[in-house]
């Protein structure tokens, strides 16, 4: 637990703090850049996809390069009309239906299946692109070696609770991580799906009862040892809501599929001491085993109570923080924000989320449809 959200990152920094992201073989803006598809899937998204498709298209990128692929997933609201009215300004939309509700992965394998351009721009539809972000993303791919690139996403808060400051300080903490593996080896443990492009023949079907497509991709590029780079000036805004009942269920939803992922591609992990495998161990395993560790802690705890009087006061410790949620609650309704606890609480519902997440992965994984956060 230490190591996963301590050491590593602090070996991370120092290793890295004096490394830059340069990379000689780059496009450059006057140069002939390959063709893009963008792949997104939508449901319900009525209050964010016109802002989406505008953000698409009003690029420095060249328009007649950019073909907008967008699977709409048996939407009951305006998502599919807004889509249609935009059409007619912008002919490189492409609209993708789906009667029956199908499930994220089934919709971006169809649309990337579609897709004839050499580089795939995979986004959700409550990101939205600076002007420069296709080119920042693109540039990259001019080296052959390069095989995924990886977009600086920022969190837009959409209002002010306290768990949204929690979920953005977390952001930005992946988003170092990620930025200092780049920068040290070449490879990103895990694009995170709101914006990332990657070759087109580097796209491999993704299983259908799958829960998490980027984590699935990202490691397909590693198991051929492709060069994944993050790149900080490709930069995308998302927005988050301080929904806590709705992150739940997302951060359960990721966690079942990370566990799936780790399975299928256990083979990443067969030599700990390569830069693939100590990076994936320290920045995704361990994290994901932190709350079984956690929970070991305990019953060691109890279990050596009676062999020396420090490890009660160490159980008692760790039992008050399965508290500290409820203690939470209690202070916000009663108008008292701490910063402490309210972080707290945020590591603890975040590891719950892990178990649960874990539970299901056990029990079987029969479909990756999906209910996004409501907006």
């Amino acid at each position: 637990m230490l190591h996963t959200y301590i050491i590593y990152p602090f070996l991370l920094y120092e290793f890295s703090k004096n490394k830059t992201d340069k990379h000689n073989i780059q496009y450059q803006p006057n140069d002939n850049l390959p063709e893009i598809a963008v792949i997104c899937a939508a449901h319900n998204e009525e209050g964010v996809i016109a802002e989406k498709i505008d953000s698409t298209f009003n690029t420095i990128y060249p328009k007649e390069k950019i073909i907008f692929y967008i699977g709409t997933d048996a939407c009951n609201d305006n998502t599919v009309a807004i889509i249609k009215a935009y059409k007619e300004k912008f002919p490189l939309l492409k609209l993708v239906e789906f009667t029956e509700r199908t499930g994220k992965i089934n919709i971006i394998n169809k649309l990337c299946s579609l897709a004839q351009a050499p580089i795939l721009v995979m986004t959700d539809a409550n990101v939205y692109f600076k002007e420069n972000t296709f080119f920042e993303l693109v540039k990259n791919f001019k080296d052959t070696h390069t095989k995924m690139v990886c977009g600086n996403i920022g969190k837009r808060a959409l209002n002010a609770e306290t768990i949204t400051k929690n979920e953005l300080q977390y952001f930005n903490f992946e988003n170092f991580l990620k930025s200092a593996e780049s920068k040290l080896w070449n490879i990103v443990i895990g694009a995170e799906g709101g914006c990332y492009a990657l070759r087109k023949e580097n796209y491999t079907y993704i299983p259908s009862n799958f829960t998490v497509d980027d984590f699935f991709i990202t490691c397909k590029v590693l198991s051929v040892k492709g060069k994944i780079l993050f790149q900080e000036s490709a930069v995308v805004q998302e927005d988050v809501k301080a929904d806590t009942e709705g992150e739940f269920r997302r951060k359960a939803r990721i966690a079942t599929g990370n566990f799936q992922n780790l399975m299928y591609f256990k083979n990443l992990l067969k030599n700990p001491f390569s830069k693939i495998g100590f990076a994936y161990i320290s920045h995704k395993v361990f994290r994901w085993l932190t709350p079984f560790l956690f929970l070991l802690n305990c019953i060691c705890s109890a279990c050596l109570v009676s062999d020396f009087f420090l490890f009660k006061w160490v159980l008692l410790v760790e039992l008050f923080l399965f508290l500290i949620p409820l203690l939470n609650k209690l202070f916000l309704k009663a108008g008292i924000k701490i910063k402490l606890l309210i972080s707290i609480t945020h590591f603890i519902i975040m590891n719950f989320a892990l178990l649960v997440g874990f539970i299901r992965y056990c029990k079987g994984v029969n479909s990756s449809v999906w209910q996004p956060v409501k907006r």
